[in-house]
């Protein structure tokens, strides 16, 4: 596998902090692939998956709130900003998100802030309700 690129690390990372939680964050999730002269970057927040009691074996996402001209200002220009309110169908892994097309690091970037986490990655957060614990997996 190739190694992560540094500057798509520092691009996720600072992307993150402006997911602003509105109850406790899940671990998050990058993705990325080049696609011709543009790289793809998908981030995400994991699920959660609750073990025990009523709902055992069912996952929940994580409330947050992107803060996006703070975003924005990670990068050394945004020609297009698109926001993408549903799934297109079944095939469409990224569903519901906004994407930044923009110049990072001198590099053309696509990247998309999912509203949920692509049903193929495993939770990244387990809940035991009976004994109240919180357990991050990835």
């Amino acid at each position: 596998m190739a190694r992560l690129p540094g500057w798509i690390k520092d691009l996720a990372d600072s992307s993150a902090v402006y997911l602003v939680p509105t109850d406790i964050l899940a671990p998050i999730g990058c993705h990325y692939c080049r696609v011709g002269d543009v790289w793809e970057i998908s981030l995400f927040v994991s699920r959660t998956e609750i073990v025990g009691g009523e709902y055992d074996g069912s996952q929940r996402g994580s409330k947050f709130i992107l803060d996006v001209p703070a975003l924005m200002e990670l990068f050394e220009s945004v020609p297009d900003v698109q926001w993408q309110a549903q799934s297109h169908g079944e095939d469409d892994e990224l569903g519901p998100h906004l994407a930044l097309i923009g110049i990072y690091a001198g590099h053309k970037v696509c990247l998309q802030i999912l509203a949920d986490a692509p049903l193929r990655f495993a939770p990244g957060r387990r809940a035991a309700i009976y004994t109240n614990t919180i357990e991050d997996c990835w």
